[in-house]
């Protein structure tokens, strides 16, 4: 359960008109929500503006940001517009943050998603010719693209490790990884939770081993915070890039970069403003960035108190009750290969699949035409598999649904797009 006076406390650091909408809600939620209540779940999904027809399942891509959160965005914009601009409320924002994902409040930057905090990364260090950078083969472009223009730009090699899929543990994973460090490997970049799969990579243990060789760890955790009850301070790596706008439900253009002490320093920053070269203002120099959108970061205030209504562990638990509810209807289904792993402590919110014989276009045309449902297929690497994701806003009979839908998709064919 929430901490019910850290969350009061960061709403009124807010100064802004929207708390008591966010604290009605926090109060409605103070009791049940047990992973199967599904009339409690009903109840956040209310708070949401999605359709009542709609089965969104992409929450992997971009998540929809509840009301309250986006009554925050548009409030600060009213009040820069009548000339009123309130400004960031930097203590409270890293502060709430802080409680909802661990780590040292000190640590947290925030640029606009996790492809500019992985360029901060990639652009900040030093790379000479010659080095290497080490990543998989299910790194989504935003954390994979920075370090190929850096390799590129600094004559150095970028490496790349070959993922099992399915995975099958832990240490089957790190292993992987592993085989493909040499001594001149300087950095590995790796998903927390990857894209493609839904995988969760052990970053503890892979953290680990680079330290003890000297290596950087860099970490691509887009997924995580709003869908994983987690720590900073002891997930490991010494950066962590993510994206608010996606499980955290903030608005578009909410980034977050977490660094380990020694790089608060250390790293280059990417953009320079006023404070750049002030060492003493630790990471909080790289959010000297000019003028911005200040609206989306009253929106992510907004969705961090969203988040400390309901408590992550809750969030969590029921996160993880539909996707397994999904994946063992998935497992029913004739000639179909399920490409997320089966072991829970490496399965999050997500699962992949390929029904043989079925184009995952075409399904996700056909599912989109019949109920309304948005998915994603990962064309990437050309795995052609569908992606489906379980958040709070999403039902038992959500999941039902479209599992009849995929056995009659796998019983009479799909039609072409």
């Amino acid at each position: 359960m929430p901490d019910r006076r850290s969350f009061l406390t960061l709403l009124g650091g807010a100064g802004l008109a929207w708390p008591r909408s966010v604290e009605a809600l926090a109060s409605r939620w103070s009791g049940g929500g047990a992973p199967g209540d599904d009339a409690f779940w009903q109840d956040v999904r209310a708070a949401f503006l999605i359709p009542h027809d709609r089965i969104y399942l992409n929450n992997g891509t971009l998540g929809p940001s509840p009301r309250v959160v986006v009554d925050a965005v548009e409030e600060h914009g009213r009040r820069v517009a009548a000339t009123f601009p309130p400004g960031v409320a930097w203590d409270d924002l890293k502060g709430g943050l802080a409680r909802l994902v661990g780590g040292d409040p000190q640590g947290f930057v925030f640029p606009r998603n996790t492809t500019e905090a992985m360029n901060f990364v990639a652009h900040g260090i030093e790379l000479d010719a010659g080095d290497e950078v080490l990543t998989t083969d299910h790194e989504h472009i935003g954390g994979l693209e920075p370090w190929r223009l850096v390799t590129a730009r600094k004559g150095a090699t970028l490496r790349v490790a070959s993922l099992p899929v399915p995975a099958r543990d832990a240490s089957q994973l790190a292993d992987a990884v592993w085989e493909q460090v040499s001594d001149r490997t300087r950095v590995v970049c790796v998903s927390h939770v990857t894209f493609t799969t839904g995988t969760t990579l052990p970053i503890a243990e892979l953290d680990r081993r680079c330290r003890a060789a000297g290596i950087l760890l860099a970490v691509d955790g887009a997924h995580p915070p709003g869908m994983l009850d987690l720590d900073l301070s002891t997930v490991g790596g010494d950066f962590y890039a993510s994206s608010p706008h996606k499980w955290l439900l903030a608005p578009q253009g909410t980034g977050l970069l977490y660094l380990t002490d020694p790089w608060r320093t250390r790293l280059w920053p990417t953009l320079a403003s006023g404070g750049w070269d002030d060492l003493s203002l630790g990471a909080h120099r790289l959010n000297h960035m000019g003028t911005m959108d200040e609206s989306r970061l009253a929106g992510l205030l907004s969705a961090i108190a969203f988040f400390e209504g309901l408590g992550m562990e809750r969030v969590e638990a029921r996160v993880r009750h539909l996707r397994r509810r999904l994946q063992t209807g998935l497992r029913a289904l004739p000639a179909t290969f399920i490409a997320s792993s089966d072991a829970e402590e490496l399965a999050c919110a997500m699962v992949s699949f390929r029904i043989d014989g079925v184009d995952s276009l075409d399904l996700q045309a056909h599912l989109s035409r019949r109920a309304n449902v948005r998915t994603r297929v990962i064309g990437e690497y050309d795995y052609g598999w569908m992606r489906l994701s379980t958040h709070v806003y999403n039902s038992e009979a959500d999941v039902d649904r479209v599992l009849d839908l995929l056995h009659d998709a796998v019983r009479t064919g799909v039609p072409a797009r």
